[in-house]
């Protein structure tokens, strides 16, 4: 006859669970770790960061405005009432009533700067403390943990051509459309650029 050790299968659930959730978060913190890496890698040998590096051919703010309205008349322009140096971006759309009528509605599409717009987007990076994916989960002393610094991104001034991309994936605008209002080549090599657009 076989008899079931209720105490050590119950231990041996518990281990496993245990071993399970640790794993879980190792793999969550090296997937945060290559997530706040990967958005300030440099961009065909450009550094990102460097406003000078990435302002290429800047707009102001009226232009790409202008050349989006000759595309697209009905894309609405407001300046954020919390952040006048941003401007957000909608459509206007029909949209059927639950009596069967119509009206309008807006979209919210994505942002971009008031001011002038650099040509490609300019990470401002900062750093951000994570544990050590090293020593989590190791029997390490518990009163002290070893953190890593990983470069990560504090924020962003958008260039217009991040708003173009935007544009496009959303299906606003298409690749002609920014040939004719904006020219489809960079004013540099972009990896990402050539990487978002294909």
């Amino acid at each position: 006859m076989l008899v079931l050790d209720s105490v050590t299968q119950k231990d041996w659930r518990e281990a496993a669970q245990k071993e399970g959730q640790a794993a879980s978060r190792q793999d969550n913190l090296l997937k945060e770790i290559w997530s706040n890496s990967i958005t300030v890698k440099d961009d065909a040998g450009w550094d990102t960061a460097n406003l000078l590096s990435q302002m290429g051919r800047p707009l102001s703010s009226v232009e790409v405005q202008s050349r989006l309205k000759k595309i697209r008349p009905n894309l609405i322009f407001e300046t954020s009432l919390s952040d006048p140096t941003k401007i957000g971006l909608y459509i206007e759309t029909d949209e059927r009533t639950a009596a069967g009528g119509w009206t309008k509605r807006k979209v919210f599409l994505c942002g971009m700067e008031s001011g002038i717009l650099p040509e490609f987007s300019v990470l401002h990076k900062t750093t951000k403390q994570v544990a050590n994916p090293d020593l989590f989960g190791k029997d390490a002393p518990t009163r002290e943990i070893n953190w890593l610094d990983v470069p990560t991104v504090s924020g962003e001034t958008r260039g217009w051509r991040t708003v173009l991309v935007r544009l496009m994936h959303l299906g606003i605008i298409s690749r002609g459309e920014v040939q004719k209002h904006f020219n489809w080549t960079p004013s540099r090599d972009s990896a990402k650029w050539q990487e978002q657009t294909r």
